[in-house]
C-alpha cells in the first residue's frame, strides 16, 4: 500500500509540473508577453533584424511544435516592429526565418532560436 501510495504522489508531481500558464496575448510581444521568449531587435541599414530564443519545459521532447512556436513569435514581432515604425516590409518567407533546437535533459527544458532579417520596402 506504501508503494502504491508513493507511486500516486510522484504521478501527481509529474502532472502539476508539466503544467504551463498560457502567455498573455493581450499584450504585444514587445512588452514581454511571453515570459519563455526572449526577443532582441536591432537595426541593420535597410531594415532590422529580430532574434528570438524561446525554451519552455517539456516532459516529453516536442521539436516541431516548439519550431512552430518559434517561427510564430518571430514573425509576431516583425509585423509588430513594422506596424510600430509606420513602415512596410518586404515579403518575408517562412524559410527565411533560420531557427535551431536543443534540449536541457537536466532540467527537462527544450528551446529554439529564430533568427531573421527583415528589409524595407
Amino acid at each position: 500500500m506504501h508503494q502504491h501510495n508513493a507511486a500516486i504522489a510522484v504521478m501527481i508531481s509529474l502532472a502539476l509540473s508539466a503544467c504551463t500558464k498560457p502567455a498573455d496575448v493581450s499584450r504585444p510581444l514587445s512588452e514581454g508577453a511571453d515570459k519563455n521568449a526572449k526577443i532582441e531587435v536591432k537595426d541593420t541599414a535597410d531594415g532590422f533584424t529580430v532574434d528570438v530564443r524561446y525554451s519552455r519545459y517539456q516532459f516529453v521532447p516536442e521539436a516541431g511544435p516548439l519550431l512552430t512556436a518559434c517561427r510564430s513569435i518571430a514573425t509576431g514581432r516583425i509585423n509588430e516592429e513594422a506596424k510600430r515604425r509606420g513602415r512596410e516590409i518586404l515579403p518575408l518567407d517562412e524559410q527565411q526565418i533560420r531557427v535551431s533546437t536543443g534540449r536541457n535533459i537536466v532540467n527537462a527544458r527544450t528551446s529554439c532560436r529564430a533568427f531573421a532579417e527583415v528589409r524595407w520596402k
